[in-house]
């Protein structure tokens, strides 16, 4: 038993355990090189539903090493998302719309479009005191505090809405980060966050999705519920569909009083259990059928040196069954996935190398435009597949 992250009850029990892991982004030369690991493990409590991770890795170990690794959101739904904020923002062009890191910037763009010129975004360094060029979301979760709002407040002034996208999710303490969030804005202004949906990946066990940088894995419910519990009013919220991971946004303000929180539903408590209870299974599934096809002298690469594709070799331990990962960004080339040290080499090695099926660790778009693009590689007698259950191209549905 550990204490929640949302509702700080100690009733977040185990429900999946992947042992000692590397972080995703540790790539390395040599195959021999030793990484370092730290336990892996999702919970879910059993008061508010929350799953989440436990006892995350520590932020220094999170640290990417190298300052080209980059991480790009879904921006599909944001004209979507940022005409939903205009209706509360309401006919008020001037404004105070903040952004707190430069996952905000693509979301200032589109209200200074729309004609709210009085925008502002905090400076990493300058504002949050972050001087290391390498830190990123892990370190920005933390340097936030209530007192650093509060000078920031007298220098700046306060939001009148404060974007705040894809960062709810990295914060070891979310609490005090909203905390942290709420001196920021004036009295009667709004918080808008967006996080990704969890309940897709949970729901059709791609355990890829489990990432060291996430500690919290929203639903529309425990988003909700998280908010309430943090003593904020839950204004608006709306799920973005996406074929993969859902946005989600919650658009709230501080509660004036506590309100009466609901438990989580019978539905709910069984989306994390069956997630861990299914993780073997999918293990086994997923090497039986890679095994079956080295038995027939078949090769195979894994397409994106990601974190989702690192994950998904680790957990289900594939490095003897899968000879390399293919990815073009030339940073990667040459380098060693971390935790099972296959090679990444560009994606001419598909016909180099005469791989047989090509697993893509892909979104659905991305999907496509490769395989347009490799029409070589199938006319040879290559094939791609997806590592996704959710996709139209899942290796799933070959694999009994």
């Amino acid at each position: 038993m550990r204490e929640c992250i949302s509702c700080s009850g100690a009733e977040v029990k185990v429900i999946l355990d992947f042992g000692q892991q590397p972080p995703s982004n540790r790539f390395y030369h040599e195959s021999g090189h030793q990484v370092e690991t730290h336990a892996l493990a999702v919970g879910q409590c059993a008061l508010c539903g929350l799953v989440q991770l436990i006892n995350p890795m520590p932020e220094a170990m999170v640290r990417s090493h190298y300052s080209w690794i980059t991480y790009n959101e879904p921006e599909g739904h944001l004209d979507r998302m940022v005409q939903d904020l205009k209706a509360i923002v309401r006919s008020d062009a001037g404004a105070r719309i903040v952004g707190l890191t430069y996952k905000d910037d693509s979301t200032l763009d589109r209200f200074n479009r729309l004609g709210f010129d009085n925008t502002f975004r905090f400076s990493a360094e300058d504002d949050l005191g972050i001087t290391n060029p390498l830190s990123g979301l892990e370190t920005v979760q933390s340097s936030l505090t209530p007192g650093r709002a509060a000078r920031l407040v007298q220098t700046y002034g306060q939001a009148d809405i404060m974007i705040v996208r894809h960062l709810l999710e990295h914060a070891h303490a979310p609490l005090r980060l909203l905390e942290s969030l709420a001196v920021l804005v004036k009295p009667a202004g709004f918080l808008a966050f967006e996080v990704p949906g969890s309940k897709t990946f949970l729901s059709s066990f791609d355990y890829s999705f489990v990432w060291e940088e996430h500690i919290a894995y929203f639903t529309e419910e425990t988003l909700g519920r998280f908010m309430q519990n943090a003593g904020f009013e839950l204004l608006f919220a709306r799920k973005y569909d996406y074929p993969l991971e859902d946005s989600l946004l919650a658009v709230v303000r501080p509660a004036s009083r506590n309100r009466l929180q609901s438990a989580p539903g019978a539905e709910e408590i069984a989306l994390g259990y069956n997630f861990g209870n299914h993780f073997a299974e999918a293990g086994e599934r997923t090497r039986r059928y890679l095994q079956r096809l080295k038995s027939e002298g078949k090769r195979v690469a894994i397409f994106g040196a990601g974190h989702l594709a690192a994950k998904f070799l680790n957990f289900f331990d594939l490095r003897e069954l899968v000879c390399c990962v293919v990815d073009d960004n030339p940073h990667k080339i040459g380098m060693c996935m971390p935790g099972s040290a296959l090679p990444v080499l560009p994606s001419t090695a598909l016909i180099e190398k005469k791989i047989d099926l090509c697993l893509l660790s892909l979104s659905p778009e991305s999907e496509k435009k490769v395989i347009e693009s490799r029409q070589a590689y199938l006319e040879q007698g290559g094939r791609f597949r997806s590592i996704f259950t959710q996709s139209q191209i899942s290796f799933q549905r070959e694999a009994i």
